[in-house]
């Protein structure tokens, strides 16, 4: 199964965020990091992007899925990516290394449940060289009504990911990275989201 997100249908809502904890000391750097109620509407996506410090940095947090959209185009998804600065805001990214996290109605997949409502989760290693995607399976998410830990390590040459007990190393070489984060068809909660020098 492919999971794909809306690029082109629908409003797009960027906003871009500057950290002062990035530019200046660590002490400014709020002790929770911060929190990113990433809410959209069916066949519609929201974007974030974040500025990252020089040098080696890493990137934690969690994330939820508080709500899903119905549609009958595009997947509810969260995806999270360290990336080359984008040339304009929206534009698909060259090179990217990350995970996209994915919920769908069971009765969409076929999966008989108690629940009629049940969600599934699914996770996968959201990679992209040269614009292509770097096919990765996906791998499925107990569930839980719990923000799900992330971090994603950069150290200039490669991105460390780790994500629901799974882990994975991607090439990467970029030479203004920035952080990405894009939902789309549905609401997904980032808690404690903080971006440190390492």
């Amino acid at each position: 199964m492919r999971i794909r997100s809306s690029r082109t249908i629908g409003i797009t809502f960027v906003i871009v965020a500057l950290f002062a904890m990035m530019t200046s000391a660590p002490a400014m750097a709020a002790p929770n990091g911060i929190t990113y109620d990433c809410d959209t509407a069916a066949d519609h996506f929201s974007e974030l992007v974040l500025p990252a410090p020089k040098g080696p940095f890493i990137v934690r947090g969690q994330v939820k899925v508080k709500a899903i959209a119905a549609s009958e185009e595009y997947v509810p998804l969260t995806r999270l990516a360290i990336m080359e600065a984008p040339e304009k805001l929206g534009a698909s990214s060259q090179n990217q290394a990350g995970f996209s996290l994915a919920a769908l109605p069971a009765g969409k997949l076929g999966v008989k449940t108690k629940d009629k409502n049940a969600v599934l989760h699914f996770a996968n290693w959201d990679e992209r060289k040269a614009g292509s995607e770097v096919s990765h399976d996906l791998f499925p998410l107990a569930d839980t009504q719990d923000g799900r830990p992330f971090s994603l390590a950069y150290d200039g040459k490669s991105v460390v990911a780790q994500f629901a007990g799974q882990q994975q190393t991607m090439a990467l070489d970029v030479d203004a990275p920035v952080v990405r984060l894009i939902c789309s068809t549905g609401e997904f909660l980032y808690t404690n989201l903080t971006i440190d020098a390492q």
